[in-house]
């Protein structure tokens, strides 16, 4: 069949998100990173090449497009530097406004739920979230029983139980202030949705950790959601605006430096700064929305970055007073702390080194090893579990391996996916792991001698209590 080279497709890329897909020369480095891509029916590098070619039924309907785990792997190890987790946002837009029929159905169907909750009550509501997702799957005959009550259902009550479910929502609505507020010092601590929920040992162990390091965290009132991954996959200027108004509510109430424990929460207001600052018209709208506000000055990093390089290693290890060293972990940095670098800023974005030099500063043994930054699956836990599953596992056996007695994690998702769903993990393929999954404020809490209960050491699925006291 005749191939006839039509660029309308790339042109509109282009318009819509400023990159250009004739950059690309199928080096497939894309491809030979990306997690997922056994499970896509267009390779990252086959679909740039369909897009070159025009070829745009072919790419809006492709499975690609929404099971890409946006991981940033990527846009990270480009040659050409082009983002393609961003073209993949503009396709299931465009897909969507073309009225195509999404070959993952499940993908969508969690950004609408997710965005409802947001739309609605400002934050994330983790409990509406799912019953939304369960209800309109088993309205279409697809939903999967046989995992709702062996799996989800008693992972869903575990968390009632340890206090990380709310069965009602929290509000988030975010009021600028019209007058700059008096200069305060410290820094904003903007915990965002997931720390208000299902990784509440997370908050606690840093709000703990802080305190003892005598550093104030101011939280903003009335914080809202980021927007996260249901927002910039379905409507780029929300996006934007959701992140600005919580950096315009922190302003407003005289402070400059935010630091952020989840990453997605780090990206999203990283990623909102950089494009007002480069797309005139995006941030001529977002003034319309929050009139009289000035971005300059403010300054967003995540949490690991605000120990290891603010408060720094040495007064770190002036607390200890508990040291670990019989311990032996392995980092997991997880996606997005350290890709993509031109927004993170990190150097060593293929093999970070900060979270370990902490652990070592602290009294505890990290080992290398091979998965620091490979994607556990994120968002496709709720969407897409099989392939969560999947990726989740081979992170759990590869520190297994080697030896390892704990994972340290710096990330929310990461640690639902491989803290709650290890024992369905170990089911699916007859394995045993047994590891516990630790936040680093948890483990830095612990060799300064705060208690189990201050860092939420109670409210794991593998307890990691036996561990602590054995070591």
């Amino acid at each position: 069949m005749e191939t006839i080279l039509n660029a309308s497709l790339a042109e509109t890329i282009r318009k819509e998100c400023g990159e250009n897909v004739f950059l690309c020369y199928q080096c497939q480095k894309c491809s030979a990173g990306c997690p997922v891509v056994e499970h896509f029916d267009l390779a990252p590098n086959q679909l740039m090449r369909a897009i070159q070619l025009g070829q745009k039924e072919m790419v809006l309907e492709s499975k690609t497009i929404w099971l890409c785990a946006m991981c940033e792997t990527c846009a990270t190890r480009c040659p050409h530097d082009i983002n393609i987790t961003k073209i993949m946002d503009v396709l299931k837009i465009m897909a969507k406004k073309e009225g195509i029929k999404p070959k993952v159905p499940s993908v969508p169907l969690f950004y609408q739920a997710a965005m409802r909750g947001i739309r609605w009550f400002g934050r994330m509501y983790e409990v509406g979230l799912m019953g939304e997702i369960y209800l309109r799957q088993m309205l279409a005959g697809q939903l999967n029983f046989g995992q709702v009550w062996k799996n989800d259902m008693p992972m869903a009550l575990k968390m009632f139980k340890n206090g990380k479910l709310k069965i009602l929502p929290t509000f988030g609505k975010p009021k600028v202030k019209r007058k700059a507020a008096v200069e305060k010092e410290g820094m904003a601590y903007f915990p965002g949705c997931s720390l208000h929920g299902t990784s509440k040992e997370y908050d606690l162990s840093t709000k703990a950790v802080f305190n003892k390091l005598e550093v104030s965290l101011h939280e903003p009132a009335g914080w809202g959601c980021c927007g996260t991954t249901p927002t910039h996959s379905t409507d780029h200027f929300l996006s934007t605006l959701l992140p600005m108004k919580n950096i315009a509510l922190i302003r407003g109430e005289g402070l400059h430096d935010i630091t952020t424990p989840c990453p997605s929460c780090f990206l999203r207001m990283r990623v909102a700064l950089k494009e007002i600052q480069e797309d005139k018209n995006l941030k001529e709208r977002v003034a319309r929305e929050i009139p009289n506000f000035s971005s300059n000055g403010m300054k967003v990093e995540h949490l690991l970055n605000t120990v290891t390089e603010k408060i720094g290693y040495q007064q770190v290890a002036s607390k200890v007073v508990r040291p670990l060293k019989e311990l032996k972990v392995v980092c997991y940095y997880g996606c997005i702390i350290t890709r993509p670098p031109k927004m993170t800023g990190v150097k060593d974005y293929e093999y970070p080194t900060g979270m370990d030099r902490l652990m070592e500063a602290i009294g505890i043994t990290s080992l290398d090893w091979s998965y620091k930054t490979r994607c556990c699956g994120v968002s496709l836990g709720i969407s897409q579990l099989p392939i969560a599953l999947e990726l989740s596992r081979k992170i759990l056996k590869n520190a297994k391996s080697i030896g390892a007695d704990a994972i340290v994690v710096a990330c929310p998702l990461c640690h639902v996916n491989l803290d709650a769903r290890q024992k369905q993990i170990e089911e699916e393929f007859k394995e045993t792991f047994q590891l516990p999954i630790l936040y680093f404020t948890q483990l830095m809490g612990w060799t300064f001698g705060l208690t189990s209960e201050a860092l939420g050491l109670d409210k794991h699925f593998i307890d990691p209590l036996p561990l602590l006291k054995r070591v």
